[in-house]
Order: C-alpha cells, then sequence, then structure tokens
C-alpha cells in the first residue's frame, strides 16, 4: 500500500468526480487552500477530525480514501465522541483494555492521556490501531457500527 499517492489520487478523482477545484473544496470542508495541499503532498499529517470530514463530505469510507477498499460505502455524516472517549468504547467492544492495548503496543499511557485532552491522532495512528483491534478505521473513529 501506498498510502501517499493512494490517498491523493483517490482525493483528485473525488475532485473531479464532484467537478470541484481545490479552492472549493477547501472552503466547503472548512480547512484553508494550503492545508489540502499539504493533505495531498503528505495524507501521513491528516488528524482525524479532518480525515472525518473529508469522507463526510464525500460520503465514503475512510478505507476507501486511503486505498484499502475499492467501493466508496456511502455513509451519512453524524455527531462523533471525542477520541479519548471513542478508543476506550472501541477497546472495550473489541475485548481491550488500555493496559491490554499497551502490553501488546507502543501505545503508552501518554497517548490516552493525550486523546482524553482533546489531541487528534494522526492517519498513520489510527492504522495502527485498527489494525492491533481488528477493526476498520471508521469503526475506530466512529462512523461505522459494524467493526
Amino acid at each position: 500500500m501506498d498510502l501517499l499517492s493512494d490517498f491523493s489520487e483517490r482525493l483528485k478523482e473525488l475532485l473531479f468526480d464532484n467537478k470541484l477545484s481545490l479552492d472549493e473544496f477547501a472552503a466547503k470542508v472548512g480547512v484553508s487552500l494550503n492545508t489540502v495541499y499539504r493533505w495531498m503532498k503528505n495524507p501521513m499529517q491528516i488528524k482525524r477530525r479532518n480525515l472525518i470530514a473529508v469522507a463526510d463530505f464525500f460520503e465514503c469510507s475512510i478505507e476507501y480514501l486511503i486505498g484499502q477498499a475499492h467501493d466508496t460505502i456511502k455513509f451519512t455524516p453524524k455527531t462523533y465522541l471525542p477520541f479519548g472517549q471513542q478508543i476506550r468504547t472501541v477497546l472495550k467492544a473489541c475485548g481491550f483494555t488500555t493496559y491490554s492495548l499497551r502490553k501488546i503496543s507502543r501505545f503508552e499511557s501518554i497517548y490516552f492521556q493525550k486523546w482524553d485532552a482533546g489531541e487528534e491522532p494522526s492517519l498513520p495512528l489510527l492504522i495502527e490501531l485498527a489494525n492491533l483491534l481488528g477493526c476498520s478505521i471508521d469503526y475506530l473513529v466512529g462512523r461505522d457500527d459494524q467493526p
């Protein structure tokens, strides 16, 4: 998987299909044009909140956006829990505790403290967490009710 090119290509395709310029897209998603350029050059920097905003705007899965799925799978935007709450909900549903996750990963307690304080995880962390928990990124961030 080449996340860098997959995300950029999918975003370009979605913009073309929806007849949107980068300026129009940035305005509709509520970010600056420079931010969109940064995402296209390095999607690894995109945070959960913005990743959800892009996926919600195009009503597609995050997996589709990053090239992990071939079908768009229509999603309807909704209200999302702060990530600190969401990760605990997902951990419980997947049969993990913060302690058990920390034992099998690099996610020390500082990550949970930062997420509880409102910090948003970046795309690489979301991918890693979803892989460890055996769920989709959309489930992990609260967009899907099925793991």
